[in-house]
């Protein structure tokens, strides 16, 4: 066999493995979905109250408002202030009610919050499967003979630990990205190392 083929054929082997790989854990572990959470909701229902966000099961978010510069007694009104022209000032006065709703509501915040837990931990559970996958794919293509499919298997294997750290990466601390870089380098070095050396 030419050494294109064998070349071809490692990549061939790399690529089909990562896929596969891929596939099989979505197939037998699957995604959470966001639906499950947080259901099919109409779009576009206005909400306009905190106390209808609250009927709703969302949160309800305060409009940044400037900070009142005059309290009425007579009518409970408070007062900002949103001109000032030749000496005479422009006030705008508002319920304390009519304040607290002036925001918007997010329908879907407390399921939002329980689908990124569960989908942190689907993505840590993803990046432990793959690596150990990857690191057993390292190992047997190490001990593999034939060089276009121990380079295939290794390939692989590569690929598939970092389609597992892909997954979980947004979700690592800057420590753990380094410590997770710094041992998959090490081991490389040390396959590369051996396989060279072996030759």
């Amino acid at each position: 066999m030419s050494k294109f083929k064998h070349i071809f054929l490692a990549i061939a082997i790399a690529i089909v493995f990562v896929f596969f790989t891929g596939f099989g854990i979505s197939t037998f572990y699957k995604t959470p979905q966001y639906e499950d959470f947080c259901g099919e909701r109409e779009k576009f229902v206005e909400i306009r109250t905190k106390e209808s966000c609250d009927n709703e099961g969302g949160k309800w978010n305060l409009n940044e408002v400037a900070r009142p510069l005059a309290k009425i007694d007579d009518n409970q009104l408070l007062c900002t202030k949103t001109s000032e022209q030749d000496d005479a000032v422009s006030l705008n006065c508002q319920s304390q009610a009519d304040i607290e709703n002036q925001g918007y509501c997010d329908r879907d915040f407390y399921c939002r919050e329980e689908f990124d837990g569960v989908r942190e931990n689907y993505n840590r559970n993803v990046f432990i499967i793959a690596t150990g996958i990857g690191i057993i794919a390292l190992i047997v293509g190490f001990a593999l003979k034939l060089a276009s499919i121990s380079s295939g298997i290794m390939g692989g294997g590569i690929l598939t630990i970092i389609y597992g750290t892909i997954r979980y990466w947004s979700d690592l601390p800057d420590y753990g990205r380094f410590i997770i870089l710094g041992i998959t380098l090490a081991i490389l070095i040390w396959l590369g190392y051996k396989k060279i050396k072996k030759e």
